[in-house]
């Protein structure tokens, strides 16, 4: 008997279609999840400013795990938890940079037009001091008993702490150092999100043109551009509201800041996703780990935070230099 080849294809295309909606399905429910979760964490950060900086604890110490584990595939001898509770520590020392009595709810609206960045640069420069002494001293030792065959190793080592603690150490920076810095705080976060998510549907429907076939083949022009609108349009609605007025900006200065930031921050979301893409390919893994179904493991979902954090650090000096 043979089997009529138009039905054999409507059969594959009906197992793909089924297939493609549970995944989803799947994103989607894992998406709610995290939103879940990203809101019982960060809404409370508007009161109590270290909520926030509780759950980037936890982000930073997940991300370092899957980062450590993925380049242990390539360059075995990487130790996981001594890498991710340094990374943490690291990132912690931002801390010792606050006020004293801004621990709690951080600096108060009041000071929004007086503050200057000197307050972020205590942070930032008291988590480069401990990066500067402590990288060192953490490579140091296995170069010395182990000789320069190590070096790829220790430089891989340290470019993790790096890379996962500077997200962390801006996160403090950001919501300590100026007034309104959990509305950036929140402006970066719901920018990976609302870029990615953009970028994921409209490539869907509409993407033709691959952008980096090498590294991520399913990202496209398309979608990268659809992620971008999207941004721009949400910029063009928060920011002059919500950080334009009360920097004291006018309305076609806070339009123009907003649409500039939202071109930078798409650029460097996507930039931060691309890495990441390229780490995965470098280590033959197509997920950097399992935690959320559909999204990967931790990293997959936010190491455009990783670049997205630190830049949103960048803009929120240069707003309060144009105060």
């Amino acid at each position: 008997m043979v089997r009529d080849p138009s039905s054999v294809r409507k059969k594959r295309i009906r197992k793909s279609t089924g297939k493609e909606q549970s995944e989803l399905m799947t994103r989607v429910r894992t998406g709610a999840i995290e939103g879940i979760v990203l809101i019982v964490f960060i809404l409370p950060g508007l009161w109590v400013t270290f909520f926030p900086v509780i759950l980037f604890t936890f982000i930073t110490f997940m991300m370092t795990i899957e980062h450590v584990k993925a380049v242990n595939l390539r360059m075995p001898g990487i130790k996981v938890i001594p890498t991710a509770l340094l990374t943490v520590f690291v990132g912690l020392t931002a801390y010792l940079g606050i006020l004293k009595d801004s621990f709690v709810r951080g600096l108060p609206l009041e000071l929004v037009k007086s503050v200057d960045t000197t307050l972020m640069l205590r942070s930032l420069g008291v988590y480069a001091l401990f990066l500067i002494v402590l990288l060192p001293l953490f490579g140091l030792p296995r170069l010395w008993k182990r000789g320069s065959e190590e070096l790829p190793i220790v430089i891989a080592n340290i470019w993790i702490i790096f890379s996962c603690s500077l997200p962390l150490a801006s996160t403090i920076a950001l919501l300590y150092g100026y007034p309104i810095g959990w509305r950036y705080f929140v402006l970066a976060i719901i920018t990976t999100i609302l870029s990615d998510s953009a970028a994921y549907f409209v490539g869907k429907a509409w993407g033709k043109h691959q952008m980096v076939s090498t590294l991520s083949p399913n990202k496209t022009w398309e979608g990268t551009l659809g992620g971008l609108l999207a941004t721009i349009i949400f910029y063009l609605i928060y920011v002059p509201l919500l950080i334009g007025k009360p920097l004291g900006f006018q309305t076609t200065g806070s339009l123009l800041f907003a649409f500039i930031a939202a071109v930078l921050m798409s650029a460097v979301s996507t930039f931060g996703d691309l890495t990441s893409s390229a780490i995965k390919r470098w280590c033959n893994i197509k997920d950097f780990g399992t935690l959320l179904p559909g999204h990967g493991g931790i990293s997959d979902r936010f190491d455009s935070l990783k670049t997205a954090v630190p830049t949103m650090l960048a803009i929120a000096t240069l707003a309060q230099l144009m105060v």
